[in-house]
């Protein structure tokens, strides 16, 4: 699955400002919302907040891929956000997260968010990517960095 495909305008932020797990996740879900013109954001962040209560999403290496199956959306969407200063995310390595990854998908399918979830585990392995990535100054640099990741893993 070619991630950059799922991405759509105003759904990457650089270098947020968000200084904790919550906040972050809170600007993570106001930018889908805003991104995929949603409704039900109150419950979106619910779900995603409960996803991460049960178990952090911050999988190590400076990433974290928040994820939850809601009934509130028709398809997956996703958003992105860059963390310049580095957050506690309580990651199972211990670090900061400075890259985080959103994916929301449609309660009554699997197969997609599964392979969204691969596709971001296969493509940010390496670890010169998550830096380039975390590196970019505009969405649009963001994107491109990512196609090229995806023409050589994918």
């Amino acid at each position: 699955m070619r991630l950059s495909e799922r991405f759509v305008d105003n759904c990457i932020l650089i270098n947020s400002a968000s200084e904790t797990k919550e906040a972050i996740l809170n600007e993570l879900v106001d930018t889908l919302c805003s991104a995929y013109k949603l409704e039900h954001r109150d419950e979106i962040f619910e779900a995603v907040w409960n996803r991460e209560q049960s178990r952090s999403t911050g999988i190590g290496c400076g990433l974290a891929v928040p994820h939850a199956k809601i009934d509130y959306v028709d398809r997956m969407c996703m958003v992105a956000a860059t963390v310049e200063k580095g957050l506690d995310f309580q990651s199972f390595d211990g670090e900061p997260v400075y890259l985080l990854i959103l994916i929301v998908s449609p309660g009554n399918t699997v197969g997609p968010h599964l392979k969204a979830l691969s596709s971001v585990s296969r493509l940010l392995a390496d670890g010169n990517v998550r830096k380039d990535l975390i590196a970019a100054k505009t969405p649009a640099e963001f994107i491109t960095t990512l196609r090229a990741a995806e023409d050589k893993y994918l």
